[in-house]
């Protein structure tokens, strides 16, 4: 059995003093056995003559009402369900939050390579016109956000915005008339 995975005097020194039944260690293992055995049986004995007759008026009950092995099985399929939506729940959360440690560690190793790669001025470089980049892209839907929430509040209120007429959009909906679905 362990003849390709360990060199042969391992496999005789195992042999001499752990596998052979006159060693301590099989000894001490032998009588751990046959005292657990024993007072297995000795514990059986004990409780046989207790839990028995219960079992027996359980068993008698459950086929004399049948209303109660329904009502078991109906709240043994619930509790499965339940403990497989939270299985389901778990798995989802883990594989997710393993890909999004995975992302970071990915965008690490990407910017470390774009450093090794470029040098740290360029990369530095790159950094301030991507983030320049990014601060333009949040002013204009920063400014778009808030001229919707300006025609909202106005339409809200009964008032007109600058640039913007109330009554626009199909069925001619007044400025006072509240926000509707396709009335813009």
């Amino acid at each position: 059995m362990t003849t390709g995975f360990l060199p042969e005097n391992t496999i005789s020194f195992l042999q001499e003093h752990i596998l052979s039944p006159q060693t301590p260690v099989q000894i001490i293992y032998q009588q751990f056995l046959s005292l657990t055995r024993s007072s297995l049986a000795a514990f059986v004995a004990a409780v046989a003559p207790i839990v028995t007759p219960i079992i027996d008026r359980l068993v008698a009950t459950l086929s004399s009402s049948p209303d109660f092995v329904l009502f078991g099985a109906l709240l043994v399929l619930i509790v499965l369900t339940i403990q497989i939506a939270l299985f389901v729940q778990r798995t989802m959360l883990y594989v997710t939050r393993l890909f999004f440690r995975m992302l970071g560690w990915a965008l690490v190793v990407a910017a470390l390579a774009a450093v090794w790669q470029r040098g740290p001025e360029a990369t530095a470089r790159d950094a301030v016109v991507v983030a320049s980049k990014l601060a333009g892209y949040a002013s204009v839907v920063k400014d778009i956000w808030w001229s919707e929430y300006q025609k909202y509040d106005a339409q809200t209120r009964g008032q007109t915005v600058p640039g913007w007429s109330g009554n626009a959009g199909a069925g001619g909906a007044s400025a006072g008339s509240g926000y509707r679905y396709g009335n813009r």
